[in-house]
Formats: structure tokens, sequence, C-alpha cells
């Protein structure tokens, strides 16, 4: 057992009279040691459920990314390659309707615009596709070694940061988090995680106090702009049937500037694509994009055009969705896209 930790737990733990919340100092190292295992599993469980049940405070969340950087062993961004759209999507997936963020990030990142993922690949508690499983499932080594993936991104604009191979500390907690059921603050955490510090983060959200967590974390951060969109199942991918609501942020505003887009207002719209729930959704997903990365005509192209517009235009690579939409199109059309995938595999 360890008696530091322990305090920790019952700071926290303590109930609506008597509990406190950890200061950012305090907040980083009982993520460190829940990183290194420190503690017993009694005592991890309980500090991610009372955290949860308590809610972090900005300083804790600073605290925990302060950790994050720490201990993670991401890429760098060469300082002369172009500042990447950061995409931040729930680590757990989408396991009802789904996900295009690797298809719009190859076309993106093939288009110029440089792209960084982060994630894993089956994370509790929803175990949904990943653009982890998504990008092994067409063949991609997501384990590449961090210099490999620094050169890698000066050469094609894209990188990730994929838990079991650069930050196998945090992928170690995926039992507990599947034990307790619930995501932990850990979670929101690492979707305000930006892995390489520099670019713009663009972050999925579910909740509207999420909003007000970022933005009241990223100054701590020193971060000074990032995008958030209301996406499917709280991921970065925009929603083709109905509004897709969002915030952009910088240091110098006073309050988030809201944004509503609609992807049938560019004659995009339609029925998001479910997943079946059968046990074969990797598969066929993945056999789908490789079909909309040819430049086929597939339930994925609506969406991939889409998402891969918004990110065009939220990065200032496109002034309007008007002219990003037949860029991204062509980017499938002409191949680009299809050639960025083969120069990763």
């Amino acid at each position: 057992m360890s008696t530091a930790f322990r305090e920790f737990v019952k700071k926290i733990g303590s109930g609506r009279l008597t509990g406190r919340d950890l200061t950012r100092e305090e907040s980083c190292r009982a993520m460190a040691m829940l990183l290194h295992q420190e503690a017993t599993p009694t005592q991890i469980g309980a500090f991610l459920i009372a955290h949860r049940i308590k809610r972090p405070t900005p300083e804790e969340l600073a605290g925990i990314l302060d950790a994050f950087d720490q201990v993670a062993r991401p890429l760098t961004v060469p300082a002369d390659a172009p500042p990447p759209l950061v995409l931040s999507s729930p680590y757990d997936g989408q396991d009802r309707l789904a996900n295009v963020t690797p298809l719009a990030a190859l076309i993106v990142s093939a288009l110029g615009q440089g792209v960084v993922l982060h994630g894993s690949t089956d994370m509790p508690p929803k175990h949904g596709l990943t653009s982890f499983d998504l990008l092994a499932g067409l063949g991609v080594d997501l384990k590449r070694d961090r210099q490999i993936l620094s050169e890698q991104y000066r050469a094609t604009g894209l990188g990730w940061v994929y838990l079991p191979a650069h930050f196998p500390e945090a992928f170690a907690l995926q039992a507990f988090r599947d034990e307790i059921g619930k995501r932990p603050p850990v979670a929101t955490a690492e979707l305000f995680w930006n892995p390489v510090g520099v670019g713009l983060p663009v972050i999925g959200y579910t909740h509207r106090e999420t909003i007000t967590l970022a933005v009241q974390t990223a100054p701590l951060r020193g971060a000074t702009a990032m995008v958030m969109v209301r996406g499917l199942q709280g991921s970065v991918n925009c929603t083709l049937f109905h509004p897709n609501l969002g915030v952009r942020w910088t240091a110098a505003m006073d309050t988030p500037e809201p944004f509503r887009i609609l992807a049938s207002d560019h004659g995009l719209g339609d029925d998001d694509l479910s997943l079946v729930g059968d046990g074969q959704d990797l598969e066929r997903q993945s056999g789908l994009c490789l079909e909309t990365l040819q430049g086929k005509d597939t339930p994925l192209r609506r969406a991939t055009i889409f998402n891969s517009a918004f990110l065009l235009v939220q990065s200032g690579h496109s002034a309007s969705l008007e002219t990003a939409i037949p860029l991204a199109a062509r980017a499938l059309d002409e191949g680009l896209a299809w050639r960025q995938l083969e120069k990763l595999r």
C-alpha cells in the first residue's frame, strides 16, 4: 500500500462537506503514481471512481496533463514542419456509428495540412471502433518508433501517438477503467491533451460542461487556441444528419465563439452510417475505408468529404466549406488520399 497515495484518495473521496480539491502539483504527482502503478489496485480504483464522482477542476486536469507530458514518449513535430491539427476523440471509440477520422486525416494531410492523432485500440468502457483500429485494418504499422514517426510527419504531414507503443503506462490502466465501467476524469484529460505541444487541438465533446472545463484548463497549460465540436458519440466526427454544434476559442476571447454547421446546406446531408455490432464491424469498415480511398461511391464518401472539409476550414487551409469540399472530393477521386495511405504502409 502507498501511504502517500492514500492521502490523495482521502482528500478527493471524503464527500461533499469535507472533501477537497487537489492542487495542480498534487494532481500531477497522483497521476504519475497511477501511471507507474505505485498504488495498490484497490487504491487506483478508489481514486478513479472518487475523482469521477467529485468532478475534476481545471487545476487537477492541468496536473494530470503535466504528468502525461512527463511520462509519455510522443513524436516530435519538426520546427520547420507545418503545425498540425491535433484530433482528440474519446479513446474508447464509437460503438454505434461509423468513424471516418482516419480517412479525413489522410485527405487533409495529403493536401498539406498536418494532422496528429492520439489514442489506442480496443479501449474501455465502450470498446468501440477507434481511428487506430481502422488504421491497423488498413495495413498501417502503429508501433513505429517516435523518431521514425517524427520523420514520417516531416515527409507526409501525418503522425500519431499510439498508447501501447508511445504511452504504455497509460495503456496499462485500461483494466482498471474496464472494471469501474465509467470514464474517469483521466478520459477528460485525454481529450484536452496535446501530446506534441504545438498546433491546433480539435476536440470532440458531448456535454456543454466540457467546453467550460476546456476553456478554463487551456490557459493553465499555455494553449492559445482550440476548436471543439459535438461530434458523433463525443468524437470529432461531424454528423451528416443533425446540425453540428461547437465553439472556436482563442486566448484573446472573453467567451468561446459558437458555430453551427449543417451538412445538408452543402449538398452532403445523409443518415450517419450505423455499425452492426455483430463482431464484424472492423473488417466491414476497413473494407469500406479502402473503397472510399479508391474513389468509389461508398456509404462513407459523403461523411469523409464533409469531415475533411470541416478540418480544412478550421485549420485555415481553406477559406470556406464551399472551397474545401471540392478539394476533399478531388483528393479521393484523383488518388491523392490513396497515395498518402501507401506512403504509410
